[in-house]
């Protein structure tokens, strides 16, 4: 389900932004990212009436989505504050304020605040990751392939 693929137009507007800009690799003029598989601009494990199938398993954005630490905030330790951040139907067409968001998704302020610790990490590691992989000259379309042979490496290494 996991795959490189060159960015969907809808997400450009993110390479502007220095935290989001670190998941994306550019190649020849284009960008790219790793992602679950995504249909006509819609991820291909979210299925309606039944949501992401995925459960627990999702991606560590996937768990904090809508949410994210207040512009020019970093997350920390602390009781930073967060914001409903994207284009959340709860909030754009059902008005919800973010207390009823956090109800509907069973979660709570710490959950997230939790949960953006370890996305700002994920984050940092990934661009390292791909930092790497463009030292290395790995073309987009072999990012897959040398990233799944890297962790093997680094788990045959631990074992």
């Amino acid at each position: 389900m996991v795959e490189v693929a060159e960015i969907p137009p809808m997400y450009i507007e993110q390479l502007s932004d220095p935290e989001m800009a670190q998941i994306y690799y550019a190649w020849n003029g284009s960008h790219h990212r790793v992602q679950t598989r995504f249909v006509g601009d819609f991820c291909a494990v979210l299925k309606p009436g039944k949501g992401c199938i995925l459960g627990k398993n999702r991606p560590l954005i996937c768990g904090v989505w809508p949410f994210w630490w207040k512009e020019g905030m970093r997350p920390s330790t602390e009781n930073f504050p967060i914001e409903i951040n994207g284009e959340c139907t709860m909030v754009t067409s059902w008005d919800f304020p973010m207390e009823r968001v956090l109800e509907e998704l069973g979660s709570s302020e710490d959950m997230i605040r939790g949960e953006l610790i370890s996305m700002d990490k994920a984050l940092k590691e990934h661009y390292e990751i791909l930092e790497e992989a463009k030292e290395e000259n790995i073309p987009a379309t072999r990012l897959l392939d040398w990233f799944i042979s890297r962790v093997q490496r680094e788990v045959t290494i631990r074992q």
